[in-house]
C-alpha cells in the first residue's frame, strides 16, 4: 500500500474522498487547487475596471463559477485531520444583463429605446476550519469485489460572503446613457455593486459533512460516489445588507461623455443574523485500468448542472505518469503528471486570463 494520493482524473473541483482512507498509510499532505470559469462570458468583468475582452455567448446560460481550497494535515489510521481554506462563488445573469453589462463596459453605442431586463443573482463563502474524515472497509462481498466507505465532519469559520439578487430594467436614453431601475436583495463582507461607507464585515459559523463511498468491481474497474457538504450551513452575524431600490436619478457622466453607474439607494442599508445554505454536491467517477492507461469519466453535480470530465492516463514507469483530459461544458482541457508523491496539473482553454476557463492542481505526499 502507499499515501493516497488523489487521483490525476479528479476534477478541480472534486472533493476528497474519505472511502479512499482505507487503503492508505501514514503520512502528511498538502492539496491546493482552484477553477474559475463561466459557460458564456467573463461576468468577473463586472468587477474590473478594463475591457471585457473574453468569450461572449448571451444565448447560453451565463454563469460565472468560482472555486477554491487549500487542506494540509495528516493521515494516520485511516483517519484523516486537516486544516483547510476553501472558497466559492456562482454568479448567473439572464441574456438581457449579458448584454447591456458588455456594451457598457466596452462603452460601445446603446441601442436607445430598448428596454433590457435585468435579473442577475450570486451565491458564495469564503471560509477557514477543520475537517475529520474516516474510511472503512465493508466486509462479507464476494471474491475480487470490495467495498469501501467513508465519511468526513467539517467546521468552518465563514470570513467572506456574496450573496444576493439584482432585479429590475434598464433602458437606454441614449447611446452614452441609460435610466434604470434596480431592486437589491443583498448580503455581504464588502458591497461590489455600490460603494456603502463604514461597512464592517460580519463573522460567521458553520459546519457540514460528507459521505463517500468505493467499489472495486476487480482490478481494473472501480467506481466512485462522494457527497458533499450535507446539511452545510454558516451561521453569520451581524453581516451589512442592503434591501432597496438603486436608480438613476442623478446621472454622472466621465471625460468621454459616457454615463457612469453611480446610483441613488433608497430602502435600508444595516447589520443582520443569516443562515447561509451551502448547495450539496455530487461527485461520479468511473476508472479503468489496462496498464499502461488508464480512463477515468467524472461528473460533478453543482446545483443542479452536471459538469462533465474525461480523463486519459498514461504510466511511463514506477513513478512517473502523464495525463491529459476535457471537460465538455467549458469546452477546456488539461494536463497533468504525477512524479512519485507529487501531482502537477493545468486546466484551461486559452494561454490568456480572457479564457473561459482556467485551473490548477498541486498535491504532495510524504509518507513514512
Amino acid at each position: 500500500m502507499c499515501l493516497v494520493l488523489p487521483a490525476s482524473a479528479q476534477s478541480p473541483i472534486s472533493g476528497f474522498n474519505p472511502a479512499t482512507l482505507v487503503d492508505s498509510v501514514d503520512g502528511v499532505f498538502l492539496d491546493a487547487k482552484t477553477f474559475w470559469a463561466d459557460n458564456a462570458l467573463p461576468l468577473r468583468a463586472i468587477f474590473l475596471d478594463k475591457g471585457w475582452d473574453g468569450p461572449f455567448r448571451p444565448e447560453g446560460t451565463n454563469n460565472l463559477d468560482v472555486f477554491w481550497k487549500t487542506d494540509t494535515g495528516i493521515i494516520h489510521r485511516g483517519w484523516r485531520v486537516a486544516g483547510f481554506y476553501r472558497g466559492e462563488l456562482f454568479m448567473k445573469a439572464n441574456r438581457d444583463t449579458a448584454e447591456i453589462l458588455r456594451m457598457i463596459n466596452l462603452k460601445q453605442e446603446l441601442p436607445v429605446g430598448r428596454t433590457f431586463d435585468i435579473d442577475m443573482m450570486s451565491e458564495g463563502f469564503s471560509a477557514k476550519g477543520i475537517e475529520l474524515s474516516r474510511g472503512f472497509r465493508i466486509k462479507g462481498l464476494g471474491s475480487g469485489n470490495s467495498l469501501t466507505v467513508g465519511f468526513t465532519a467539517r467546521y468552518m469559520r465563514g470570513e467572506k460572503i456574496q450573496e444576493g439578487t439584482i432585479k429590475g430594467n434598464a433602458t437606454p436614453t441614449d447611446p452614452k446613457a441609460y435610466d434604470f431601475d434596480l431592486q437589491l436583495d443583498y448580503v455581504y463582507d464588502r458591497n461590489l455593486i455600490y460603494k456603502r461607507r463604514d461597512t464592517v464585515p460580519g463573522t460567521g459559523d458553520g459546519y457540514s459533512f460528507d459521505v463517500g463511498m468505493k467499489y472495486d468491481f476487480n482490478d481494473s474497474l472501480s467506481a466512485e460516489l462522494l457527497f458533499r457538504d450535507i446539511m452545510g450551513r454558516i451561521y453569520w452575524r451581524d453581516v451589512p445588507y442592503t434591501t432597496a431600490d438603486a436608480t438613476s436619478e442623478t446621472k454622472y457622466f466621465d471625460e468621454e461623455g459616457y454615463m457612469a453607474f453611480r446610483p441613488i439607494i433608497r430602502g435600508y442599508e444595516a447589520y443582520k443574523d443569516f443562515t447561509q445554505k451551502i448547495p450539496l454536491r455530487t461527485d461520479v467517477m468511473v476508472t479503468y485500468k489496462k496498464d499502461p492507461f488508464t480512463l477515468s469519466p467524472a461528473i460533478n453535480f453543482i446545483k443542479g448542472r452536471p459538469l462533465y470530465w474525461m480523463d486519459v492516463g498514461y504510466k511511463a514507469t514506477e513513478n512517473l505518469s502523464f495525463d491529459i483530459g476535457y471537460n465538455t461544458n467549458y469546452k477546456s482541457f488539461s494536463i497533468g503528471t504525477v512524479y512519485k508523491k507529487a501531482i502537477l496539473k493545468i486546466y484551461g482553454n486559452d494561454i490568456t486570463l480572457s479564457a473561459m476557463a482556467i485551473g490548477l492542481i498541486m498535491s504532495f505526499r510524504y509518507e513514512w
